[in-house]
C-alpha cells in the first residue's frame, strides 16, 4: 500500500512544468517505471512479470518508432508477429501521443492494477494535448490506441492464458525430484510458463541447457560434493558476499516471520532489475525515444525468452533444491541464508535472464561501467560494477551465496542465458542506418 500511494505521489508529480516540453525518452522511462512498480504490487513471478515488460514496451516501439528516421517495424522479426497497423500516408503525428495510447492499451490487458497505468496516461494526454493540435492529437492517439489493441491481439495468442486454466502442477515423486520448500513450503511457481510461445527464440528447446550433476546420494559423489559446498559458504560469507546474496535475492514476494507474526513484503522482480538498470544506462547516455524503446524492448525480449526457456528445463529436470538434499542426507537443522523460491533448481534463473540481459545492454553501450542503485529503496547500497556482464556473473554467484543453488545451477543458467541474449541481438535488428 506505501509503495502505490507513493507511485500516485509520482505520477501526480511527474507532470512538466507549462514552459517545458514532454519528451518522448521521458515519455519511455515513465511508462517502463510505471509497469516496474505496478508489477511488484500486483505480485507477478517472474516468467509472467517479463512477459509484460515485453509486450507493453513493444506496443510503445510500434506505436513510436517512426518518429526517428533509420528505424523499421519489428514485424517478421518475432514469433508470429505477422502484422501491425500502420499510420496513414499524407498525414501529420505526434508520435509521442501514440505511443502513450498504445502504452495504456497493451497495459490494461497485461497488468491488474490499470489505475495506476490510466493516471499516468492521463497526466502525459494532458500535457501533449498543450503542445498538439486537436486534429493530430486525435489521430495519433487513435493510432496507439489502434496499435496497443494489436498487441494485445498478439500477446493472447502466445499461450500463456490456456496454462492459467490448467489443473494444479502435480510435481513428480523420486528421490532426486523437488519438493516445496521451507519455510513456505508453497505450491511451485508459474509451473507451465515453460510452454508459452517464445517471442525471439524459435521455441524454449532452442539451446539446450547445460545438463546437471548427475544425482548421488553417496558421500564423496560430485552432487554430494556440490551440497557440501552449499553449506560450506554458507558457513563463511563474508559482509560482501552477504550484501551481494541480498542485492540480487529480488524477491517479488518475500515472507516475513517475527515469532507468531507473519507478512508479505515486496521486491522487485529479476526481470525489473534489469529494466531498472537498463533504464539507469539510457538515462545517463540521453537515449533518444526510439533509441530507448528499442533498448527497452530488445531487453525485455531477452528476460521473457530468457525465463520462458529456463522454466521449460526447470519443470522437464525438477530437481531437487540444495535445502531439501542437506536436510534429507547431510544436516537436518541447516538453513540457507535466503528463502529459497517455489520451484525447481536446475538451472538457475537469476544466472539465466542476466545473462541474457547483459548481452543485450552490451552489445548496445558496450563493456561500460555503471552503478546499480535499484535496491536503495529496498534499504541495500548501490553497487558498482566494470560492465553488465560482470553484473550478471555477480548475480549468478548470488544465488549460490544465498543458498538456493548449487554451483552448476548457475553456471548452466549463466551459459544458457548468454546464448539467448546474443540470439536477441542478431534477430531483432531494427535500426536500418
Amino acid at each position: 500500500m506505501k509503495r502505490l500511494l507513493l507511485l500516485l505521489v509520482i505520477v501526480a508529480f511527474v507532470r512538466p512544468l507549462d514552459a517545458q516540453t514532454l519528451t518522448g525518452e521521458e515519455i519511455a522511462h515513465q511508462w517502463n517505471r510505471c509497469v516496474i512498480e505496478v508489477i511488484m504490487e500486483d505480485g507477478f513471478g517472474p516468467p509472467i512479470a517479463a512477459r509484460i515488460h515485453a509486450y507493453a514496451n513493444l506496443a510503445g516501439y510500434q506505436a513510436a518508432f517512426r518518429a526517428e528516421p533509420g528505424y523499421t517495424s519489428m514485424v517478421g522479426m518475432l514469433n508470429g508477429f505477422a502484422t501491425c497497423p500502420e499510420p496513414k500516408t499524407d498525414h501529420s503525428y505526434d508520435w509521442r501521443v501514440s505511443a502513450v495510447a498504445a502504452y495504456q492499451v497493451a497495459c490494461s490487458k497485461l497488468l491488474y492494477r490499470t489505475g495506476i497505468s490510466d493516471s499516468l496516461a492521463k497526466v502525459h494526454f494532458d500535457r501533449l494535448s498543450k503542445d498538439v493540435s486537436a486534429d493530430v492529437f486525435t489521430r495519433s492517439k487513435d493510432y496507439g490506441i489502434e496499435v496497443g489493441k494489436a498487441i494485445n491481439a498478439y500477446a493472447k495468442g502466445d499461450g500463456y492464458a490456456r496454462t492459467q486454466g490448467l489443473p494444479d502442477y502435480e510435481w513428480p515423486r523420486c528421490d532426486s525430484c523437488w519438493i516445496p520448500t521451507p519455510p513456505n513450503f508453497a505450491k511451485p511457481l508459474s509451473p507451465y510458463c515453460g510452454r508459452v510461445r517464445t517471442i525471439v527464440l524459435s521455441d524454449p528447446n532452442e539451446f539446450p541447457v547445460p545438463a546437471s550433476i548427475p544425482f548421488n546420494t553417496v558421500k564423496g559423489s560430485p552432487f554430494y560434493a556440490a551440497a557440501l559446498e552449499v553449506i560450506e559458504i554458507s558457513k563463511s560469507l563474508t559482509e560482501e558476499q552477504r550484501q551481494i546474496a541480498n542485492f540480487w535475492n529480488d524477491n517479488p514476494v518475500l515472507t516475513n516471520y517475527h515469532g507468531h507474526f507473519i507478512f508479505n513484503s515486496r521486491q522487485i522482480s529479476p526481470g525489473g532489475h534489469w529494466m531498472s538498470i537498463a533504464e539507469r544506462v539510457l538515462r545517463d547516455k540521453g537515449a533518444s525515444m526510439v533509441r530507448s524503446m528499442e533498448v527497452y524492448s530488445m531487453t525485455a525480449f531477452a528476460l521473457f525468452d530468457g525465463f520462458t526457456a529456463c522454466w521449460a528445463e526447470k519443470y522437464r529436470g525438477n530437481l531437487i533444491r540444495p535445502v531439501t538434499y542437506v536436510n534429507k542426507y547431510i544436516d537436518t537443522r541447516w538453513e540457507p541464508m535466503l528463502q529459497t523460491p517455489p520451484f525447481p533448481e536446475h538451472a538457475s534463473g537469476h544466472s539465466t535472464i542476466t545473462a541474457a540481459a547483459a548481452e543485450v545492454l552490451t552489445a548496445n553501450f558496450g563493456d561500460v561501467a555503471f552503478v546499480d542503485s535499484t535496491e536503495v529503496p529496498f534499504g541495500w547500497a548501490p553497487r558498482t560494477f566494470a560492465s553488465f556482464r560482470d553484473a550478471a556473473l555477480e548475480a549468478s554467484v548470488s544465488r549460490l551465496y544465498g543458498g538456493i543453488h548449487y554451483r552448476r545451477g548457475c553456471d548452466a543458467g549463466n551459459e544458457h542465458g548468454t546464448k539467448i541474449g546474443k540470439a536477441v541481438v542478431q534477430r531483432v535488428q531494427v535500426r536500418t542506418k
